[in-house]
């Protein structure tokens, strides 16, 4: 398929966007600088009841960009149980929970990643550092997946996909 429009359109299902934003992956998380320009910084996150939870530091750039300007974009890649690679954005108002409503939060941020066993220890250490979360509630989304893409490749390749990939 060389349809660059079909290609560029194809979007994953419902089910597959929830199953990525449960997975433990990194998101990039953008920020808007005072000057318009966009500030970029991977974080861990939770998708929990329609919004995104990211675990930082008040002294942070991208927390003291959300408190300013009260808006965020995130952007997570993942693969779903087909195998499918696909991204999800979701764009909208940010802001600051403080206090032990944000301790909490952070918590539950660092338990989708840390082993339990490890999460007393890590509050402890990164508790009195990581002191707010940005809370997203996303007003826009969009996704894509590279399923027709990774295929138009397949289908000219005369090796493996993996193996054209510089190593």
């Amino acid at each position: 398929m060389t349809d660059a429009h079909a290609i560029y359109r194809h979007r994953p299902t419902q089910p597959e966007i929830d199953e990525v934003l449960a997975q433990r992956l990194v998101a990039a998380l953008g920020t808007l600088n005072h000057d318009g320009s966009v500030h970029l910084a991977y974080v861990i996150f939770l998708f929990a009841d329609g919004r995104f939870y990211i675990e930082t530091s008040s002294v942070t750039r991208k927390a003291r960009n959300a408190a300013a300007r009260q808006h965020a974009t995130l952007l997570i890649q993942g693969v779903g149980s087909e195998g499918r690679n696909l991204m999800v954005s979701a764009e909208g108002s940010a802001r600051i929970l403080r206090g032990d409503n944000a301790q909490e939060t952070n918590r539950r941020v660092r338990a989708k990643y840390i082993r339990p066993e490890a999460l007393d220890a890590l509050d402890r250490a990164w508790g009195p550092v990581d002191d707010v979360s940005i809370e997203i509630t996303p007003t826009r989304w969009r996704s894509w997946t590279g399923t027709l893409l990774h295929a138009a490749a397949v289908e000219q390749l005369d090796t493996t996909y993996e193996e054209a990939w510089l190593g």
